[in-house]
């Protein structure tokens, strides 16, 4: 009969061997009712003689199916010669047992566990199998030898060196990393303890993590400990450890990760002295810096800056800069973040340069600054600013004490030419009257007067004369100076006008061992400048020459360019020279080459400077060259339609209107603030053209002066002026009471570059300045000026 069925791993017991027909029946139910698959083959020809339903729906054929098939059909090619084997070393009348793999009708493999006995079934010799499908647990122990491999090669191939220790502390497994830090085997090194490698400094340190853990106080710890490596030397380790427990909560040990933090630590204590060094060099900066994060926060601020401030640098880190300190104007009207050039520079990313602001101490007393913002970038983006700010009280004090100081010396200087304009009239009317007389009496109709009467009237006549030429040049100086002089700009034939000079001149060459005379190009075309001023200049200048030039020539010589015209006009001595020391006090005021040739040639010394004064006023340049011994020559730059009449006189109006602005800007009267002569000229001739009234001013001092003076309806201003700077300009304007309302126009090279320190500013030209934008600016500014 079919003997019971047994749990799979259970001994197998033999079945008795059935005999005959009436053994077959009694086993057929057993066996047709056994839950696990079976069969009945011949021993011989490996026939299915039974198998029962258990088989038929586990491998999916039918019972017929099974009958016509043999052992062969249910396995696969390569278990083939398995089978051959287990058949050759098996007696026909041995129970064994075997493991195997069968295939389904499907297709699917099997692996399977089977029992095998043998018996006779009608009268033939034959063994009856029953089959234990184990698949599943195969596949389970496979997956669980793969996890095992996988988990295994994972953590033989990390840096970081794995670890276990049995609740003594020796180690019971380690990784391969654990060769590269330290040297050591991992053979030698397992059942060692965990101190034996460890720096005898630290491993007070590393037993103290321990006990802790085997206690059951604590269940991870880390530490970072130094580990002798076998060839010398040692490596910081960073030390991961969690407490093992049993079933039972007993502690049994310990695993977990040794990291090498070796380059870590060194990096980190190069930041620390990195860092060190720059806040001791930060303290030691007598500015005020700090940084902040995109949000405006403070992440640091040096000893100098929480100094002026009135805070602890504790006091500011963490905290919102401009709501701390930058919260409102100096006037006290709020300070809006978004408009503040600083949270721009750290949110967005504008670098910033201001020259005049105030920040906010905690005592509530605003302190003058200077700063400037600079974002910091990192991976493209914007992270913050480093801001960098400066006290600026003492300075402004200052300057304000210089324009008020400035201010009282072009008053003073203002009331001097004031004084001498209007004591013109009362100077020259005695003068030409004793000249006048002189001359009367010097022709001495009736014969009453001797030789010597007659040379005393006649240098009573000189001297008036000599007087009444000085009287006259002090008040010519005096207009230009107070801005009252006017120039008639007409065209002007300049070879005629040096022809003709020269021919009234020659009388006074004839007393002298000196040769005047004139070179002039053969094309010359008309000239642009005032006629007469021209000719006062070349008087001057001829005469100085003939004054010392003992022998020898002077020569005037007009230059022209290609096209004919006028370039340069030159008055070329062969005299006594100019030092080098000299030549620019010769054109100062009351001034001579030395004092001994005041005293041998006479002079009052200001021809040379009214000849300067006249030039830059009808926008030429008078320039020396000088070779002490050998000669002089002074030259006159001719620059045409520049005539700065228009830029230093306020009388002098266009004598017509031009450009397609001339109808609303005709009346209109501006001043052009530069300290660049040909920066104003290039400006004054472009405002020319639309029939604007040019008044030029070379300083910050100057331009407040005037603009007070003069209400000019727009100020074109530079920011680069010595002394005072257009930034404090603009300032000062937008205080005063009177030119607040005034446009203020910014001709700069860094106009564009300071736009966030210009606030109020009407509008914004760079250098050079483009005529269409120009024209622009005043289409737009012009008219809406009250005037």
């Amino acid at each position: 009969m079919v003997p019971p069925l047994r749990p799979p791993g259970a001994p197998a017991e033999p079945p008795a061997i059935p005999s005959g027909a009436r053994a077959d029946a009694r086993y057929q139910p057993l066996f047709a009712l056994s839950p696990q698959p079976a069969w009945v083959y011949d021993a011989e020809t490996l026939r299915f003689l039974e198998v029962n339903e258990a088989a038929v729906r586990s491998y999916g054929w039918t019972r017929d199916e099974f009958l016509a098939m043999t052992l062969r059909d249910i396995r696969p090619p390569v278990e083939q010669d398995n089978l051959d084997r287990l058949l050759a070393l098996a007696p026909g009348t041995a129970q064994h047992a075997s493991s195997s793999v069968h295939r389904t009708k499907a297709g699917q493999l099997r692996k399977v566990e089977i029992n095998s006995y043998p018996l006779e079934f009608d009268g033939r010799r034959a063994r009856m199998v029953l089959v234990h499908d184990v698949t599943d647990r195969y596949e389970a122990q496979d997956a669980l030898v793969r996890s095992e491999q996988k988990y295994r090669s994972v953590i033989e191939q990390l840096q970081d060196v794995f670890f276990r220790t049995d609740e003594q502390g020796l180690w019971t497994f380690l990784n391969p990393a654990w060769i590269t830090l330290t040297g050591h085997p991992v053979e030698e090194s397992i059942g060692t303890h965990f101190l034996t490698y460890v720096h005898p400094s630290d491993r007070a340190t590393l037993l103290d993590a321990f006990r802790p853990l085997a206690e059951g106080r604590v269940r991870h710890s880390i530490v970072e400990v130094r580990y002798f490596r076998r060839e010398g030397g040692y490596r910081w380790v960073e030390a991961s450890t969690r407490a093992l427990h049993d079933e039972l909560g007993r502690f049994c040990g310990t695993n977990g990760t040794l990291r090498d933090v070796t380059e870590r630590r060194a990096a980190d204590e190069e930041r620390l002295r990195l860092a060190t060094n720059i806040r001791q060099l930060l303290d030691a900066s007598g500015e005020g810096v700090y940084g902040l994060d995109a949000r405006g926060v403070v992440t640091f601020v040096n000893r100098r800056g929480s100094e002026m401030l009135g805070y602890e640098p504790e006091e500011l880190v963490g905290r919102v800069m401009h709501e701390v300190t930058h919260y409102s104007h100096r006037d006290g009207t709020p300070y809006p973040a978004e408009g503040c050039p600083v949270h721009r520079a750290a949110t967005q990313g504008i670098p910033c340069q201001v020259d005049d602001e105030v920040m906010w101490r905690k005592d509530g007393i605003p302190l003058e600054v200077e700063y400037s913002a600079s974002p910091v970038l990192e991976l493209g983006r914007v992270s913050g600013a480093v801001v960098n700010f400066r006290d600026i009280t003492a300075r402004k004090r200052v300057e304000l004490e210089l324009i008020v100081a400035r201010d009282a010396a072009e008053a003073a200087n203002r009331a001097k030419s004031d004084f001498l304009a209007r004591m013109s009239h009362e100077l020259r009317t005695p003068l030409n009257s004793i000249i006048g007389f002189a001359n009367v009496l010097l022709k001495n109709r009736e014969g009453a007067f001797q030789t010597n009467d007659l040379s005393f009237l006649g240098r009573i006549a000189a001297n008036g004369r000599h007087l009444l030429g000085l009287i006259n040049d002090i008040l010519d100086l005096s207009k230009i100076e107070a801005g009252h002089m006017t120039l008639e700009v007409t065209e002007v034939a300049l070879d005629a006008l040096v022809r003709e000079t020269v021919e009234e001149i020659e009388g006074q060459a004839r007393d002298h061992a000196v040769a005047l005379r004139a070179e002039l190009p053969s094309r010359v075309l008309p000239f642009e400048t005032d006629l007469a001023r021209m000719k006062q200049v070349l008087i001057n200048l001829i005469g100085n020459a003939l004054k010392f030039t003992e022998e020898g020539e002077v020569v005037v010589r007009l230059e022209t360019d290609d096209a004919g015209h006028p370039t340069r006009l030159e008055v070329r001595d062969t005299g006594i020279g100019i030092p080098p020391d000299r030549l620019d006090a010769i054109f100062n005021v009351f001034e001579q080459a030395e004092s001994m040739i005041t005293r041998r040639f006479g002079g009052t010394g200001l021809g040379l400077a009214i000849s300067r004064s006249l030039c830059d006023l009808m926008g030429h340049h008078l320039e020396v060259a000088s070779v002490e011994g050998e000669g002089t020559t002074m030259s006159v730059r001719l620059f045409e339609g520049v005539s700065r009449s228009r830029m230093r006189t306020p009388s002098a109006m266009p004598a017509e209107v031009r450009g397609s602005l001339a109808p609303a800007a005709a009346q209109h009267l501006v001043l052009v603030v530069d300290d660049d002569v040909e920066a104003r000229v290039l400006l004054g001739t472009l405002l020319d053209e639309v029939g604007c009234r040019a008044v030029g001013a070379a300083t910050g001092v100057e331009a407040l002066r005037l603009a007070r003076e003069l209400r000019p309806a727009i100020i074109f201003l530079d920011l680069l002026l010595p002394r005072i700077s257009g930034y404090d300009v603009l300032r000062i304007l937008q205080g005063d009471e009177v030119l607040h309302a005034t446009p203020v126009v910014i001709v700069s090279a860094v106009g564009t570059d300071s736009r966030s320190a210009l606030t109020g500013a009407a509008a914004i030209l760079d250098k050079p300045v483009d005529r269409a934008a120009l024209f622009a600016v005043l289409r737009t500014l012009l008219p809406a000026v009250a005037r």
